[in-house]
């Protein structure tokens, strides 16, 4: 993989984060989710052992995400 399309799949994946970023804060806004059970949700997705350890990037997605909607959270 060379740098260009390293730089397109990174941009890709920080994306969908986004996106899931803004979809989950307006479903929580509309209280049609539990947010801080969500984040917590997402916590348990990526707790070591529970995956291989080829996924320990997607699990340190998955902890960036649920901070990130906490700290959103708590800027309301």
């Amino acid at each position: 993989m060379d740098a260009n399309q390293f730089e397109e799949l990174a941009g890709r994946i920080d994306g969908v984060a986004q996106a899931l970023l803004r979809i989950t804060a307006e479903l929580e806004g509309a209280r049609l989710i539990d947010g801080p059970r969500m984040s917590r949700a997402l916590r348990l997705a990526r707790r070591p052992g529970q995956a291989c350890t080829k996924l320990q990037a997607s699990r340190r997605v998955l902890g960036q995400i649920a901070q990130e909607l906490d700290a959103a959270r708590a800027a309301r």
